[in-house]
């Protein structure tokens, strides 16, 4: 039971990793103008506040992620009866609430931010120019800008549930057939 629960944390932590930044490793060959212009654009976009909101809703949600998928695949393994479900689920808590608290110190790590950001403004930098990062800062620091970022979280939430609610049928439904097979063999 323990390791399908340190792959999801560990899936659901490198996705949130991910929608971040696509960078394997820090480009270092940015002109300073635009790296200074960047920084610049990630304060009128409060990415700061943004990631540090995110990181708190993440480890929030996710021993209830977690609890989810277990119980999914825990529920849907014909060969348990209805007590060693009950006892995995029991077991599946217990790991899903030591695995919330590991990853609630990673998020709450205060260097994270601080180096994330680090390898996102040489890839903004390299990726746009520095008249299209003054365009953006101008678009960010504008009403409409700031009002962009303010629903960000909302409707990144709001998204969040649209795709579990849309994906969890058919998760549940590859694991329940994944365990049919093995228990066929």
């Amino acid at each position: 039971m323990q390791k399908p629960l340190a792959t999801i944390a560990t899936a659901m932590v490198l996705a949130c990793a991910s929608a971040f930044s696509y960078a394997a490793a820090p480009v270092a060959s940015a002109d300073p103008a635009v790296v200074q212009a960047t920084k610049e654009m990630f304060t009128a976009m409060k990415v700061r506040d943004m990631m540090t909101k995110m990181m708190v809703q993440m480890a929030q949600q996710m021993p209830a992620q977690g609890r989810m998928a277990a119980a999914a695949a825990i529920n849907g393994n014909p060969n348990l009866t209805p007590e060693q479900k009950a006892e995995q689920l029991k077991k599946a808590d217990e790991e899903i609430q030591n695995s919330a608290a590991r990853m609630q110190s990673v998020f709450a790590d205060p260097t994270l931010v601080d180096d994330m950001l680090a390898e996102m403004v040489p890839l903004y930098a390299e990726t746009y120019t520095l008249d299209e990062i003054r365009q953006l800062t101008a678009f960010y620091a504008s009403p409409l800008g700031q009002k962009m970022q303010a629903r960000m979280p909302e409707l990144m939430n709001r998204s969040l549930q649209i795709s579990q609610r849309v994906m969890m049928p058919r998760i549940q439904k590859a694991m329940a057939q994944s365990q049919q097979a093995a228990g066929g063999k």
